[in-house]
């Protein structure tokens, strides 16, 4: 610990930036500036001289262009979904979903009820659920148990501050730490943290020793560590302020002198000379004052992390059942089992360790970490719950997008300075007044307000001198002593100026890669592809920016995950998880079998997927009106925030409309038969309703031919009787009319029996 203490004064590092300069950006942003680091701009030549200037008016040109990124990173999807990764529990996933699909299949064979359309429908959707909606208990668990913590911490807020420091700084760094026996994040300040011994590795996690230097106020302190404080730490943190007069003497009044220098660089002077920082800036090399207390009281606290080393043992042995060798660690005080068949063999691995001092020699929570962030592949492989990365290329310093902009931020400082010094020099036309003209008794003012009042410039030409030789003599007769104007306006210069700083406001935007297109400032003469096309570069530009950043937050997640795997062991977790639908759902959790597997985040941020989901509301109001979605699924594609679950909501309201598109086809086709059969039942009728009248027809035409037959009969028997051969002559012709009217009634009828049939065919072929 006090390693850490003597050594937390130097910020010696290969690849950060020195405090100093992290500060020089923070206050860029928060309108401040520092001359020392504009020198080059203003004063390139190095003159001493009178006309350059000691202090000049900021503005934030940049702060538009970084609050796009601030933006977009807000509105960002980020998909992430909780895996188990070691290969045990993998593979009783694999067991476990090989029963539940035998099982299934099974049923669907015993079912002898359903038709062959149907068990195909029922074998895709078993297809489609293990595919895609199947979940193991562990992995569903971890999702839920992670989506809570993650609401509940409001990690969301402290990636979007992390993301500040990312395009400020170049770095962002997260502690994930138990509070009060649950995961806790803090997101650090990077002008706070001194890390030693990392190599050229931008993964701060790997690092040998981090110091994480601040100044608390009493109550926080106690707050945090009350359970560890006595009586007499107490007192000692709450009269620290007795002591801030001057020097600081310890328990047998020996005063040390080095608390009481304090550095110039550590003077706020915008907050007057007597203001002291607690972050005291040195140079490159020194960035701390090692005040055990602040001037406002607040105190000194020095949170140390180190790697240590821990003896294990590997012990060998063999499966009773299989014969197959398995390997378990154990601590050092594990004895070995040789009667068993036990070997074993010693190694040393990193164990991580912590601890805090707070003032000048209060000493607590020293130990080895609670969790030490291991995997059971690789047992020494540990880490402090210190999450973050450094945004720079191979083994170099970053260079973050504030780096990029900061010259021509101070460029357009300075152009504006020296605008608002010409506009104060700019006067305009001004009017050359010669007093011997003035009228006698008139005073300047007066002159002055007929000038702007009425617009006169009232002059006496017959005024004469009093003074010297021109005594007597009359002022209009003096040539050279004509009124005039004189212009003095430099509209020019300040036009150049403001051309000027036009085009610096257009270089940032190209050097940061944030097009005006991108934050909105469309003309009206682009094009919607050449807009598109501005956008989508620019977005390329800075894509580098938000990778680095969501590998980050996925590191945080699995660490965070793992946390809640140590607070969970030895008891059960319940709480409320709002599903995404809205609904709530109490989830139960085993902390034991939780703690038994190794995790991982499976994340999916492609630009096509961040370009998916822009673009989602366009798209969904598009399937809206088509009537493709309904407006149930379009609100649950917004309220989730997964791009994969938005997805399969879409696939499953596709086939529900295409499955409802079939039954109403279906519903259809089965109406419109059964109105083609009663067409035809009733064409059928009125066909046979017609034959049967038109054979009742037939029957009475036979009938009255047969009567009209046998009176004509009876009349040419009456008539002839007399004559036998006149009658048998008639008697023949009427039999042979009879004859040919009964072959045309049965020409007739056979015809009516074949229409009758060719309609029957008809109607047959419409069916």
């Amino acid at each position: 610990m006090d390693f850490g203490d003597n050594h937390s004064m130097l910020h010696y590092n290969l690849i950060r930036k020195s405090v100093f300069s992290m500060k020089i950006n923070y206050d860029l942003l928060n309108g401040k500036i520092h001359m020392n680091d504009l020198k080059l701009l203003l004063n390139p030549y190095n003159i001493d001289a009178s006309f350059i200037p000691d202090n000049i008016q900021h503005y934030p040109v940049i702060n538009s262009k970084l609050e796009v990124l601030h933006g977009e990173e807000k509105d960002r999807n980020f998909d992430y979904r909780v895996i188990v990764t070691n290969p045990s529990a993998i593979s009783e996933i694999e067991e476990e979903k090989n029963a539940q699909i035998n099982a299934r299949m099974q049923q669907l064979i015993m079912n002898s009820s359903q038709s062959e359309e149907e068990f195909m429908q029922e074998a895709e959707k078993l297809n489609d659920y293990f595919q895609y909606s199947y979940q193991d208990k562990k992995e569903m668990q971890a999702n839920f148990l992670l989506n809570h913590y993650v609401k509940e911490l409001d990690v969301n807020h402290l990636f979007h501050a992390g993301f500040e420091d990312a395009y400020t700084v170049g770095e962002e760094l997260y502690l994930i730490d138990i509070v009060g026996g649950e995961p806790h994040i803090e997101k650090l300040d990077p002008m706070k943290v001194r890390v030693i011994r990392s190599g050229y590795d931008h993964a701060i996690e790997n690092a040998d020793m981090i110091i994480i230097e601040d100044y608390w106020s009493p109550g926080r302190v106690i707050d945090t560590y009350y359970d560890q404080l006595t009586k007499k730490d107490i007192e000692t943190i709450e009269n620290a302020p007795d002591h801030m007069e001057g020097s600081y003497a310890d328990a047998m009044d020996n005063i040390d002198p080095r608390y009481g220098f304090v550095p110039n660089l550590s003077l706020d002077w915008t907050a007057g000379d007597s203001y002291i920082n607690p972050n005291s800036l040195f140079d490159e090399v020194a960035d701390t004052s090692l005040l055990p207390y602040d001037i406002n009281g607040n105190v000194r606290v020095l949170r140390v992390f180190w790697k240590s080393k821990r003896k294990i043992k590997k012990v060998k042995n063999y499966d009773p059942e299989t014969g197959e060798e398995q390997f378990d660690f154990y601590d050092e005080t594990y004895h070995c089992k040789p009667e068993l068949g036990e070997e074993e063999k010693t190694y040393w691995i990193n164990q991580a360790w912590g601890g805090t001092k707070i003032g000048s020699d209060i000493y607590v929570d020293m130990g080895p970490r609670p969790i030490q962030y291991n995997r059971m592949s690789n047992p020494s492989k540990c880490h402090f719950g210190i999450i973050g990365s450094i945004y720079a290329i191979n083994g170099n310093k970053p260079f973050s997008l504030v780096d990029i902009m900061k010259p021509y931020a101070y460029l357009y400082d300075v152009i504006q300075d020296r605008l608002n010094k010409t506009l104060a020099k700019n006067m305009g036309k001004a009017i050359r007044l010669d007093f011997a003209k003035v009228p006698k008794g008139w005073t300047v003012d007066k002159w002055m307000y007929y000038l702007s009042s009425h617009g006169i410039a009232v002059e006496n030409s017959y005024n004469e001198g009093d003074k010297g030789r021109a005594t007597g003599v009359l002022a209009g007769s003096m040539n050279n002593a004509t009124n005039g104007v004189i212009d003095a306006s430099l509209g020019n210069e300040i036009q150049q100026y403001i051309s000027l700083l036009e085009w610096i406001s257009s270089k940032i935007g190209d050097l940061a890669g944030i097009s005006r297109q991108r934050e909105g400032q469309i003309s009206n003469r682009e094009t919607v592809g050449g807009v598109e096309r501005a956008t989508l570069q620019s977005a390329h530009s800075t894509e580098w920016l938000f990778y680095m950043h969501e590998s980050v937050k996925k590191r945080v997640l699995e660490c965070l995950l793992e946390t809640a795997k140590i607070c969970l062991k030895g008891r059960k977790k319940k709480f409320e998880y709002i599903l995404p639908d809205g609904f709530k759902q109490i989830i139960d959790i085993d902390g034991d079998l939780f703690a038994d597997c190794d995790f991982g985040i499976m994340v999916d941020n492609s630009y096509g997927s961040q370009r998916l989901s822009q673009n989602l509301e366009s798209l969904a109001q598009a399937a809206l009106q088509t009537q493709v979605l309904d407006f149930s699924t379009i609100m649950k594609i917004y309220s989730s925030m997964s791009l994969a679950e938005k997805q399969r909501t879409v696939e499953l309201n596709e086939r529900k409309n295409k499955e409802q598109q079939q039954q109403q086809f279906q519903q259809q086709m089965q109406m419109r038969q059964q109105e083609l059969q009663q067409r035809a039942e009733a064409e059928k009728a009125k066909l046979d309703r017609e034959y049967q009248m038109h054979q009742e027809k037939l029957e009475n035409n036979l009938l009255v031919a047969q009567i009209n037959s046998s009176a004509e009969k009876l009349r040419m028997s009456i008539l002839n009787h007399d004559n036998d051969e006149a009658n048998t002559i008639e008697r023949e012709k009427m039999a042979e009319a009879s004859r040919q009217f009964d072959a045309k009634l049965k020409l007739e009828e056979k015809k009516q029996e074949a229409d009758v049939r060719i309609k029957e065919k008809q109607l047959d072929l419409k069916k």
